[in-house]
C-alpha cells in the first residue's frame, strides 16, 4: 500500500511547482481534497484560488490582508489561463465532472487540468500531473474516509477518541465513564477492517456501546487478555502485544498514535504503520532509525524506567 503523509504532497508540489506555466491567473480547485492542494498552489504561487462551484457560478474572489494582490483578476470572468487542480486520478470521475461544469459555464479562458499524482493509464485525462503513484494507495488528509481502511489496524486511544487522563484511568469507575463518554477524535465514515487496543476484554461492552454511538464500522475487535491494570502490565509491551495482532491480520497497515508503540508494532510485525502523533510512516525498511531516536530520547528511556517499577507494585 502506497501511503502518502502531508509532507510528502508537500515535498512533491515544491519540487514540481516548475511545472506550472508562469501565466495562470487563478487556481480553481476540484473539492474536497483537490482545494486541499489547489489552496497550497495558490499560497506558493501568489495566485488567487476558488472553488469549481464558485467559479462556474461566477462567484466573488476574497482575498486576504497579508499578500501583495497587484496584477491580480478581480473577476472569475477577467481570467485568461485556470489551473484546475485536484490531488489525484484514478477513475477520472471527478476531473470529467468537473470538465463537463466549465463547458456548461461558458467560461472564456482557457483551462489546464492538474493532479499531483496520476496513474500510467490515465495521465491523458490530465494536463499536468507531478508524480506517478500506483494503487492500493491512501492519503494522509482523507485516510479515515477510504475504502483502504477495510485493509488496516487501528487503535482507538489517541486515533479515535482522546486518550484518557491520569485521573479517569483508574481500573475502575472513572475508567468506566471515561469509556462510554471520550471525546471522539477522528471518526472514520468507512468500514475498519481490525480495531486493535490495549482495552482489557473485560470493558468490551463499554468500548462496543461507545463505538455503536458514534457510528463507527468494524470487522474485528480485539482486545487485550488481561484481568487488571496490573497484570496487563505484567504482561510487558502494549506495542509488542499490538504488532503480534497486527502480524497475525491480513491487514497491511496499523494506525497508531503513540510513537513509541509505533515503532514496536512496525519492529514487531514486519509492516508499516502511521503514527498519528508524529505524522510520520514508518517502514520495516526505516523502523532502524526510529529505534535510534528512542534510544536517544531520555523521555522514552525514563518511560521504559518507570514502567519497569511500575511492574512491581
Amino acid at each position: 500500500m502506497n501511503f502518502i503523509t502531508m509532507e510528502q504532497l508537500n515535498r512533491c508540489i515544491y519540487q514540481n511547482i516548475k511545472k506550472i506555466p508562469k501565466d495562470i491567473d487563478l487556481i480553481v480547485g476540484i473539492p474536497r481534497s483537490g482545494s486541499l492542494v489547489a489552496n497550497l498552489l495558490a499560497l506558493y504561487l501568489n495566485l488567487p484560488y476558488t472553488a469549481i462551484d464558485s467559479y462556474v457560478e461566477k462567484g466573488t474572489l476574497r482575498t486576504g490582508n497579508t499578500r501583495k494582490c497587484e496584477g491580480w483578476v478581480q473577476r472569475v470572468e477577467q481570467a485568461g489561463k485556470v489551473l484546475v487542480v485536484d490531488d489525484s486520478i484514478s477513475s477520472g470521475r471527478a476531473v470529467k465532472e468537473a470538465k463537463r461544469l466549465v463547458r456548461k459555464s461558458g467560461m472564456p479562458a482557457e483551462h489546464l487540468y492538474l493532479a499531483v499524482y496520476a496513474l500510467e493509464n490515465n495521465i491523458h485525462m490530465v494536463d499536468i500531473y507531478f508524480e506517478i503513484c500506483h494503487m492500493p494507495r491512501v492519503f494522509e488528509w482523507n485516510y479515515m474516509h477510504s475504502w483502504v481502511l477495510q485493509y488496516c489496524c487501528v487503535d482507538i486511544d489517541g486515533v479515535l477518541c482522546e486518550d484518557p487522563s491520569f485521573f479517569e484511568n483508574d481500573d475502575g469507575k472513572r475508567y468506566r465513564k471515561f469509556l462510554l463518554h471520550a471525546q471522539p477524535k477522528l471518526v472514520p465514515t468507512k468500514k475498519i477492517g481490525y480495531i486493535v487496543t490495549a482495552r482489557l476484554e473485560k470493558y468490551r461492552r463499554e468500548t462496543e456501546a461507545w463505538l455503536k454511538q458514534q457510528g463507527i464500522e468494524y470487522g474485528n475487535l480485539v482486545m487485550m487478555d488481561a484481568a487488571s491494570g496490573r497484570e496487563r502490565r505484567w504482561q510487558g509491551s502494549h506495542g509488542a502485544y499490538k504488532g503480534e495482532v497486527f502480524r497475525q491480520t491480513g491487514c497491511s497497515m496499523f494506525i497508531e498514535s503513540s510513537y513509541e508503540q509505533a515503532v514496536q508494532i512496525c519492529q514487531t510485525a514486519g509492516k508499516q504503520v502511521f503514527c498519528t502523533d508524529k505524522n510520520v510512516l514508518i517502514t520495516p525498511q526505516g523502523v532502524g532509525k526510529h529505534l535510534k531516536i528512542l534510544a536517544n530520547d531520555w523521555r522514552f528511556t525514563s518511560k521504559r524506567v518507570v514502567k519497569k517499577l511500575l511492574k512491581k507494585i
